[in-house]
């Protein structure tokens, strides 16, 4: 391509993606690093895989190994909790003050 084809607009999205195509990574590890992000599951590739076959209703032991599918199955028989964590106004509630929603909301007496 020309230079002339090739507008400004196009630099700076073909830069932003480029960039974070390349950043993506390492950023993430960095984000887990600092504890902000969960650490993936050692075998979270695996799980996806397993479930997308059983979807299709394939046995999924002949594409992976016995090992890998019972590996799946006692890491999907664990029961999931909800972990709850503060939204983003609730922390900076919490650190510079403000009112609760108990307080702000009208409460019959």
């Amino acid at each position: 391509m020309c230079a002339q084809c090739v507008s400004k607009a196009d630099v700076v999205v073909g830069t932003i993606g480029f960039a974070a195509f390349v950043l993506h990574d390492p950023v993430k590890d960095a984000l887990v690093e600092c504890g902000i992000l969960p650490e993936p599951h050692p075998i979270a590739r695996e799980i996806r895989t397993v479930q997308f076959l059983r979807r299709l209703e394939l046995d999924p032991a002949p594409i992976l190994s016995e090992d890998i599918v019972d590996a799946v199955d006692v890491a999907l028989s664990v029961e999931w909790r909800k972990v709850y964590r503060r939204s983003l106004g609730d922390t900076l509630k919490f650190l510079f003050g403000g009112s609760i929603r108990s307080q702000t909301l009208p409460v019959p007496q």
